[in-house]
């Protein structure tokens, strides 16, 4: 994100360019004091923006009280440190916004009295006594290039003293928690003390005293080198303290508030820390001297949220009233003013790339907004009654905790991806391990959970109010002994488990022979099945054609048994048919000839019916004669016809004399030829069927293989099903034999590494009571410059 930022420390922090004072450029040499030289400087050069009428950017350059009081973005000259004071880097233009504005530098000469007079002490006058920067207690801004995740091995705390610096006996309310950015390791807020815990094993590495008061928020720096706790006594205190991670010493303290802090945040170099609660004021304290660098007044109400985004870019804090607002970090410049929440904010985080701020409330939101225009890019109810805490993975998830006892992990669309096992009480706080594995929750009875982030498992309970080392000692002993004796029993059953888990897997590589031999003789016996199979249907088909030829031959029999018995008859009637046809014949001749002599015997008649009509004396006669004529041409036409009927039947009957003869001079030849044509018939079908018979008890034969090859193969195929099941049975005996094993074992290695552990701690405790005894008044609370 290029954010819309300038660097400015105060809007015109110097005026236009003058013209150069008189003589300021052969000052006398000795003391350089405001008065004598530097006065004149800031007249000439700056006088028309920074005097007493007009005071841009809060500053006052007229007079000396003005320019060391510096501007509303805090002190601009650091006595005896030139090139740490922003008045010396505007003006040499090596910082934004460089002075005089749109001019070249003032000149070289004014610039070096300038710098002179910053190094001898910033003397108002001749006689003024120099004032010294205070020095730093702890060095430890980040060169900007390093900041982020740390070279080498990231911070862990070192021989750190787990004594609880307040006893307790009862737990109480977490109600701050942080996880490193880098490391296994969580920070959880006790009574008057922060507790450190190694996510890794969840072991105690260190306790920090706040002897302050009540601890309501802790943020570890972007390095995960140091620690920040703000807190104190309500209506009272209230501070903001820094711990080395390793060494547990403190670094520095900040604020020295009337009233407790209750949110608060370390900038990613570590040069600043933002602090709030019940003053309505956003205060910046440096880290190196505990100076203030400016602070922010439009809270309304108490600010309970304070987050510096992770380019160290922005600020964000919320308040009681609902107020959410996002600030220039190094100006202190309100940069958006973000309204939607109608309840009040109770956190915030930024995303890892700085793009989006999460805040929520106890109307029960988490609302996303992004900083290009401070728009509200996502709203969702998290929890009913109110949202307690969220937090930014690195992926971009987001875990959150509210007043409905759970804890939830959701995506940046408002998504739930899981939800854990509700506490027993309000869940306050949540937090992911820096590699997102686990997620730690608390609640207001001061419950900590460990959970997997992958599957919701309860991995752990931390403790809030840790017993004394001596207690846990004496505990972590017993609890070495119990853990002894458990592994060493496991260790035994573990061990015959072990032997009944091989014993299974050699029954199962004895069956697994078995059931190849079994495989092996199925496979044979099916072999011989298809053989025995592909014979008989061979031998059906041998069967079925024989049958067929059978069937043939004994149809052509029957056939030329038909013609035989016919040509036999034809033999015995070919006479009576000559005799018959010859009978016929002479009928037809004998009609012939009669139609013949009635044709003749009409013929005169019909002439004679001719002349009388040629005769005809009158036409009355000729009409009679005419009528009678025509008659007779009838009679005529019919008799003529009759002697073409009776010579075509004359005809037929000589034809079938003709045929009856032929008939029977050729019968006795045919009936011979079917004789023999019978008896080759009947030899082809005594032939097919001795082949029929022959393919039937072939089939037979192959009907019988066939079922002895079945019967073989049924009980092949059951030996290996029951082989098979028989490997199987004894597959799942192995298979809970191994599981019983490999459970038996996991507790085993569960309790040789909590046996482990506790042998650890035990010997840490150990060391560290016999340490404490040999130095009972040693303190045990590291300040600051200790």
């Amino acid at each position: 994100m290029r954010h819309k930022l300038t660097a400015i420390m105060a809007t015109g922090l110097l005026c236009s360019l003058l013209g150069l004072a008189a003589g300021a450029a052969d000052a006398p040499k000795g003391k350089i004091t405001y008065q004598d030289q530097i006065s004149g400087i800031f007249r000439s050069r700056c006088g028309s923006c920074h005097n007493p009428d007009k005071q841009k950017g809060g500053l006052n350059l007229d007079n000396y009280g003005g320019a060391m009081q510096g501007g509303g973005s805090g002190k601009v000259i650091e006595p005896g440190d030139a090139e740490s004071s922003t008045l010396l880097m505007v003006v040499t233009h090596k910082e934004e916004p460089k002075m005089p504005p749109n001019s070249a530098k003032i000149p070289d000469a004014e610039i070096d009295l300038i710098r002179e007079w910053i190094d001898g002490g910033a003397l108002e006058s001749s006689g003024s006594v120099a004032m010294v920067k205070a020095k730093p207690k702890f060095e430890f801004k980040l060169d900007p290039a390093a900041m982020g995740k740390p070279k080498g091995q990231p911070a862990m705390p070192e021989g750190l003293s787990t004594e609880p610096f307040i006893p307790s006996a009862k737990p109480g309310a977490v109600v701050a928690m942080a996880a490193s950015p880098w490391a296994p390791l969580i920070a959880v807020a006790g009574h008057k003390q922060v507790l450190l815990y190694r996510t890794t094993d969840n072991h105690l590495m260190g306790v920090l005293p706040f002897p302050e008061g009540t601890i309501n928020v802790l943020k570890f720096s972007r390095s995960g080198d140091l620690l920040l706790a703000g807190g104190g006594r309500g209506g009272q205190s209230g501070l903001a303290v820094a711990w080395d991670v390793k060494k547990g010493t403190r670094v520095f303290e900040v604020g020295k508030e009337y009233d407790v802090v209750l949110a608060a945040d370390i900038t990613p170099d570590q040069g600043q820390v933002a602090l709030g609660g019940p003053g309505k004021i956003v205060r910046v304290y440096n880290t190196a001297d505990g100076s203030l660098a400016f602070e922010m007044k439009k809270h309304t109400e108490w600010i309970t949220a304070v987050e510096y985004s992770p380019d160290g870019v922005l600020l964000a804090s919320g308040d009681r009233n609902n107020g959410l607002v996002v600030w220039e970090a190094k100006t202190g410049r309100e940069y958006f003013d973000l309204r939607g929440h109608q309840a009040a904010i109770t956190d915030v985080s930024w995303r890892l790339d700085s793009n989006v701020l999460a805040s929520t409330g106890e109307d029960g939101t988490v609302r996303l907004w992004e900083m290009e225009n401070g728009g509200n890019i996502k709203t969702f109810g998290a929890h009913g009654g109110g949202v307690a805490a969220v937090r930014f993975a690195k992926d971009g998830r987001l875990a959150t905790a509210g007043r409905d006892r759970l804890v939830r992990v959701w995506d940046q669309n408002g998504g739930k991806q899981r939800e854990f096992e509700a506490f027993g009480d309000l869940a306050l706080e949540a937090a992911f391990t820096y590699d997102e594995s686990r997620i730690i929750g608390a609640d207001f009875a001061g419950e900590i959970r460990v959970w997997d982030l992958k599957d919701g498992r309860k991995l752990a309970n931390l403790a809030v109010n840790p017993r004394p080392v001596a207690e846990r000692l004496s505990r972590a002993t017993q609890d070495l002994a119990v853990a002894k004796a458990e592994a060493e029993a496991l260790a035994k059953q573990t061990g015959e488990l072990r032997a009944v888990a091989q014993a299974k897997a050699n029954r199962i590589g004895e069956l697994q022979l078995k059931v190849g031999g079994a495989d092996k003789t199925a496979a044979e016996r099916a072999a011989v099945l298809a053989q025995s199979e592909a014979a008989a249907k061979a031998k059906q088909a041998v069967l079925d054609e024989t049958l067929a030829t059978t069937r043939a031959a004994e149809q052509i029999e029957a056939s030329i048994t038909a013609a035989l018995q016919a040509a036999e008859k034809s033999v015995a009637g070919s006479g009576a048919a000559e005799k018959g046809a010859l009978q016929a014949l002479e009928a037809a001749k004998a009609a012939t000839k009669k139609a013949l002599a009635d044709k003749q015997a009409h013929d005169p008649v019909l002439q004679k019916a001719a002349a009388a009509l040629d005769a005809a004396a009158n036409p009355q006669a000729a009409d009679q004669a005419s009528n009678e004529l025509a008659k007779l041409v009838a009679r005529s036409v019919e008799l003529t016809q009759a002697v073409a009927t009776a010579g075509q039947a004359q005809a037929r009957a000589g034809q079938a004399l003709e045929q009856a003869k032929q008939a029977k001079s050729t019968a006795p030849t045919l009936a011979a030829d079917s004789r023999l044509k019978a008896k080759a018939a009947a030899l082809a079908v005594q032939s097919a069927r001795e082949k029929s018979n022959h393919a039937q008890q072939d089939r037979a034969a192959a009907e019988k293989s066939l079922t002895e090859a079945r019967s073989l193969h049924q009980a092949a195929a059951t030996a290996l099903t029951a082989a098979k099941k028989e490997t199987e049975v004894a597959l799942a005996e192995k298979a809970a034999a191994e599981k019983a094993f490999a459970d038996r074992k996991a507790a085993l290695d569960a309790a040789l590494a909590r046996t482990k552990s506790l042998q650890a701690e035990a010997n840490a405790l150990a060391v560290e009571k016999n340490r404490s005894d040999a130095k009972p008044n040693l303190a045990t609370t590291a300040r600051p410059g200790a």
